[in-house]
Formats: structure tokens, sequence, C-alpha cells
């Protein structure tokens, strides 16, 4: 039988995933390697260092990396491809493309000959034009409509909102102080969200399938596009992992959330919580905010004593089921939250809002609480807080559910709508 191989282009190393959509690549790739056969090389916009004294990944065959993209380019791209020329790119797509790495993954798509290449998000979906003749199928994993996230962001903006979010800091200080204006963060999503939705539509015509993570957005881009390309290959868990019974105190009166505060929807997230829903519970301790977290955001909360934030860790588990409940109504988004599966495997309560809840057929007052009014999220909180026998009841509906519907193997099946056979 012919070796079937896979080329997976992704904007960074997504080992060991940390984040909701390094978890969906990570698994992905080991899905499309164990169920359906591939060898898995993989093409990535990341630096080499950031793979140093890190384990690869067993499914994953050979690690490319791409041709490091000078400052000048970026700025090049932006002036010429994201504002002078009629094609418009979405600004982000400016920052990853160079004729370099086109012609790169063009080469290794010939001499390797895949028969199947993923391209991870639009910010990459440019890279299609390099693979323009060769005959292989072809993917784009979009994820989630950012067009879409950036009209919610919008509405939501506040001074504190950092826009370009884990890569604020890597900013000249000059922009970041421009980019700190409300008026500003808004010119640059509004600019942004008709570019994005111009290439939503141009690359899914282009592409032999279009991948996203909720069956809203799929039936949606659908529907709006008059396509039938748009599938479903939804989010997972480690069942097996989350759900395991392991040894922790529960403390009265705690509740937790998860994520990476530095990206700007958790950051937000975190404020909303703190500054909105906490002061309306009546029966809330602590809460406790797990994760990496920028100095700036834990320090505009440092005299908050029920505010407790750990950074990164080892095991979030043992902070997240020493909570009473899982607290997560999230700013403004879209797809599927990660953190919210992963604590209902956990068998934790989880109180969310519409756009936490978004994607996820869970039943609101059986397997979660969802609401986006603030004094009965507060509400949803203190019932469970002093009611052990729902808490249990609601915490155990959620782990069944997880289990029922969200294990990887199968999610991996969904595979099957691209026409991808299992070995």
């Amino acid at each position: 039988m012919k070796e079937k191989k896979l080329l997976y282009i992704s904007n960074r190393v997504f080992w060991p995933p940390m984040g909701g959509h390094e978890v969906e690549m990570y698994h992905y790739c080991r899905g499309l390697h164990e169920k359906y056969g591939y060898t898995v090389d993989i093409y990535v916009f990341d630096s080499e260092e950031t793979t140093r004294g890190i384990q690869q990944p067993a499914f994953l065959n050979k690690i490319y990396f791409a041709r490091f993209i000078s400052k000048g380019t970026k700025i090049r791209n932006i002036v010429f491809k994201s504002i002078i020329s009629n094609d418009k790119w979405p600004i982000q797509s400016s920052l990853y493309y160079s004729n370099e790495n086109a012609s790169q993954i063009r080469k290794l798509v010939q001499e390797q000959e895949y028969d199947l290449v993923f391209v991870d998000m639009i910010r990459l979906a440019t890279y299609y034009h390099a693979l323009r003749g060769i005959n292989c199928k072809k993917v784009l994993d979009i994820d989630d409509t950012l067009s879409k996230r950036y009209k919610r962001q919008i509405a939501s903006i506040t001074k504190k909102t950092v826009i370009a979010g884990q890569y604020h800091e890597k900013l000249p200080h000059f922009i970041q102080k421009v980019l700190g204006s409300n008026l500003i963060k808004k010119v640059v999503l509004r600019l942004e969200i008709p570019r994005m939705e111009k290439a939503e539509q141009y690359y899914s015509g282009l592409f032999d399938r279009v991948i996203f993570v909720s069956p809203i957005e799929t039936d949606e881009f659908n529907k709006k596009y008059k396509t039938d390309k748009a599938i479903t290959v939804s989010l997972g868990v480690d069942y097996s992992f989350f759900s395991e019974e392991i040894s922790v105190k529960k403390e009265d009166g705690k509740v937790t959330f998860v994520g990476n505060m530095a990206t700007p929807a958790n950051a937000d997230s975190v404020r909303f919580i703190i500054d909105e829903v906490i002061p309306n519970c009546k029966n809330v301790k602590k809460i406790i905010f797990v994760g990496n977290c920028p100095d700036s955001l834990q320090n505009s909360y440092a005299d908050n004593e029920k505010v407790e934030f750990t950074g990164k860790v080892d095991d979030l588990r043992k902070y997240v089921k020493g909570g009473i409940v899982f607290l997560a109504p999230i700013a403004y988004g879209t797809g599927i939250k990660t953190k919210i599966l992963e604590a209902m495997a956990m068998g934790m309560p989880v109180v969310t809002n519409s756009i936490g809840a978004e994607g996820i057929a869970a039943k609101n007052g059986i397997q979660w609480y969802v609401s986006d009014d603030t004094n009965e999220l507060a509400c949803y909180v203190d019932e469970l807080l002093i009611n052990q026998s729902k808490c249990d009841l609601i915490g155990r509906k959620a782990k069944e559910f997880v289990k029922t519907y969200y294990q990887w193997d199968i999610i991996f099946e969904q595979f099957k709508k691209i026409g991808l056979e299992e070995v």
C-alpha cells in the first residue's frame, strides 16, 4: 500500500498543547496519523528555538521551519498587499507571507508528493497560490470566523483591551501607545473586518474543503456563501485525562477560570468576571484564574483579596477541581471553547454565557447554566456554591455529555466528510 503523506502548515509550534487552538492542531494531526494512516510533516512559522528541550510528538514525522520574514517584508506587505492592492489582504496575512516561503512550500510539496495539505487559518491561506496546479487535496482549517469575532470584539472594546493579544509586548513601544487608543483599536478592527470577510469568501472557493470547529459557523458559512465546502470537525477532549479522579481538596466559596490571559478575549473575560459578575455574588470567597497572565493584568487586581492568578501550571486539573464552580462567561469570540469542554469532562458545574456556550449542544439547567445577564450568572454561582447536591448533579451530567459527544475518537470520525478513509 502506498504511503499516505500529509503536510500541515501552521503558524506556530503546537506541542505541548497549551491553548484551545493548539489542542485542536495537536489532536487533528494525531488523529490523521493514528486513525487515517497519514505520515504527518509540519511546516511551521515559528522559531526552532521554541522546540528546544521539548519532546517531539511521536505522530509527527518531519518538522520544517519557515524562512524568517523580515520587518521590511512585513511592512511592504502591509502597504502593498493590505492597503494599496485591490486584493486588500487581511493585515495578519501580510505579516505571515513571503515569496521565499511560498517557493519553499511549493518545492517541498512537489518533492515529497503529499496527498493532503492542511493550511491553518486565514492568516496562512495566501499560501494556497504556492499549491496551484499540484495534484493533492487542499484543506483550509479556518477554525472559526475571525470576521465575526472582530465584530463582537468592537462592541466590547475598553481602554484595557489589547487587540494585538500576546504579540502586543513584541511591538515597538510607540506602536503599543498608538494601539492603546480606543478609537485606533476600533479603526484597525473596522479596517480588518471587510478584508477578513473577503479573504474568507475567496479562499473558501479555492480550497477543496474548509473546516470549522462549530456546526453553527459551518451552517452560517455555507448559507452565506452558497457553498457546501465547509464541514465541521469539532474540538474534542482527552476524556481519560480530564475525567480521571484525582485527590484534590475543594474549598468552600472558590470558583475557577482557565485561559491564556495574554489573549484579548481571555483578558477581557477576566475583567468582566471580576468587575461585573463577582461583585453580584454573595457566596464567592475566592476566584482563581489559572494560566499564563501578563503582569499588567495581575497588577490591576493586586488589591482585590478575592482574586488570585496562578500563572502557568503543570496540571490545571488540580486547580480547577479545587474549586466548586467553573465560571467562564466569555467577553467575545467564536467557535467552541476548549476550557469549557475540559471543565465539563472534569465533572465541574459550568456557568457561562451564550458566547461560551456557542456550538456546544448541552442543555441549560441540566448539563450547565447559561445566561447573558450578570445578575443571573451571579445567582447561578451562588446557588451552586451552597447546594452540593445540585453541584454534583450538574457536574455528573456534564461529564456524561462530554463522554458521549466530545471524546477525540468520536471527533476523528468527522474527517470522513473530507473523503478520508481509515486505515
